[in-house]
């Protein structure tokens, strides 16, 4: 019985559980308005600092070098990476010299005809026994064909004149030596006209006393008109032999004459010739010299767009971005237009470099330097922006020891005004029910 006693006294009564449940939800509901309340009454009287949100890269402030090749190519060598650091002259890509190296030889030996071809036509202006070649024209194993030939055609033309000259001085002797025939025979119908005459004078008394008939004074008489008559034969054929003496001695004349007029017109039109191709020489050694890209300035590689051995390159295409030692460092943020009303140049930024870890790397304090006038199209996206650009606080170019480098991205929160919690939480449905009651 006692122990019966005991259990009953142990259990608590229907009350006393009463009383506790009461008691723990009051303590729930004092402990709720106390915490709603408080909640409430932070939401109502703390200020928050709004921002702009915005995504970026980092850029440099238009100090950038765009290296470009005004010809094109394709590409032989790579010698550098993105990120690698380079000093003016150091080479960073080499085009393939093969084509303008072939398109060079063809020029260069075009050019050694025409020299070639110029020493000819020099000699024979002139009239010199030889050719007169340049310095080592004649030994240098690239040209030495080419005098060999130049020197055998000039002999071979000069072999021609020498044999038309011969042709026209044995013309001459030939007809010297008509001459001398006509003149004998001249000198013979002198001396027969001498004589005729001569009995003529011895015969005319003896007719005038009628010792002779008339027939022999005719007969002798009509003899030296013949002789008068052959006489100016011979001396037109003289006339006519002198005459082409002449003539030959003036083609003689005229060959050589030829041959140096032939010589100077060739050599004005090979002249010509040589100007225009020492012209196209130079613009070939001026593209094979630019084969070699070369860095202008000191400073880092960046945003490299050759990135394969034989790819083409087209003429002025950007092959890379050579980013200055010294540039200054910005922000280039894209706000969108429904943003754009708050934002303004000279509003206060903070920037937050996602490639860092965020808990070790602090916020960099920024300023907006300018806005976009108009909205720019992404035309990846389609979504429309305004460029911005922030200046990084005091020109920083490191972030907790590590480096900021162009290409970087960057959040960007643009500092706005400071509002109340509660503003932030019931903004949403006050702009809902606004629309909601502008659609009725």
């Amino acid at each position: 019985m006692e122990k019966n006693m005991k259990a009953t006294s142990a259990r608590p009564s229907a009350t006393e559980k009463s009383l506790g449940i009461r008691s723990r939800v009051v303590a729930i509901i004092v402990l709720a308005i106390l915490l709603f309340g408080g909640c409430g009454g932070w939401a109502v009287h703390a200020q928050l600092t709004g921002a702009v949100i915005a995504q970026g890269k980092v850029a440099v402030r238009k100090q950038v070098k765009l290296i470009q090749h005004r010809d094109g190519g394709i590409v032989g060598e790579i010698l550098i990476t993105n990120g690698d650091a380079v000093k003016a002259g150091d080479i960073l890509i080499r085009l393939d010299e093969t084509q303008t190296k072939a398109e060079l030889g063809v020029l260069k030996g075009q050019l050694a005809e025409l020299q070639g071809r110029r020493a000819r036509h020099a000699a024979e202006r002139d009239g010199a026994a030889a050719i007169v070649f340049q310095s080592d024209f004649e030994s240098a194993p690239a040209t030495a064909e080419i005098a060999r030939g130049e020197r055998r055609l000039f002999d071979e033309n000069r072999a021609v004149r020498e044999a038309r000259r011969d042709q026209l001085s044995l013309q001459i002797t030939q007809f010297e030596e008509q001459i001398n025939g006509l003149l004998a025979q001249q000198e013979s119908n002198a001396n027969e006209r001498k004589m005729v005459k001569e009995d003529l004078e011895r015969l005319t008394p003896l007719y005038n006393k009628g010792f002779i008939e008339i027939g022999k004074i005719r007969t002798m008489e009509r003899d030296a008109v013949k002789i008068d008559g052959l006489r100016g034969e011979i001396d037109a054929n003289i006339a006519r032999v002198k005459g082409q003496i002449s003539e030959s001695k003036i083609k003689i004349i005229e060959l050589d004459q030829q041959a140096r007029t032939d010589g100077q017109r060739d050599m004005r039109d090979v002249d010509g010739k040589l100007a225009e191709l020492q012209e196209r020489i130079v613009a070939s050694l001026d593209r094979l010299s630019r084969m070699v890209v070369r860095s202008p300035i000191a400073g880092i590689v960046n945003e490299l767009a050759v990135n394969s051995v034989n790819g083409v390159i087209a003429p002025k295409e950007t092959l890379m971005s050579i980013v200055p030692d010294t540039a200054d460092l910005v922000v280039e943020a894209k706000l969108s237009p429904t943003d754009i009303d708050q934002a303004t140049a000279g509003q206060p930024a903070r920037l937050r470099f996602s490639s860092f870890n965020q808990r070790t790397t602090p916020e960099v304090a920024g300023t907006v330097e300018t806005i976009g006038a108009a909205a720019t199209l992404d035309q990846a996206s389609g979504q429309t922006y305004y460029l911005s650009t922030i200046a990084i606080a005091g020109g920083q170019r490191q972030v907790a020891g590590k480096p900021i480098v162009p290409g970087m991205p960057v959040e960007v929160f643009l500092t706005t005004g400071d509002r109340t919690a509660l503003s932030y939480l019931i903004k949403p449905f006050t702009d809902q029910m606004m629309k909601s009651f502008r659609e009725e």
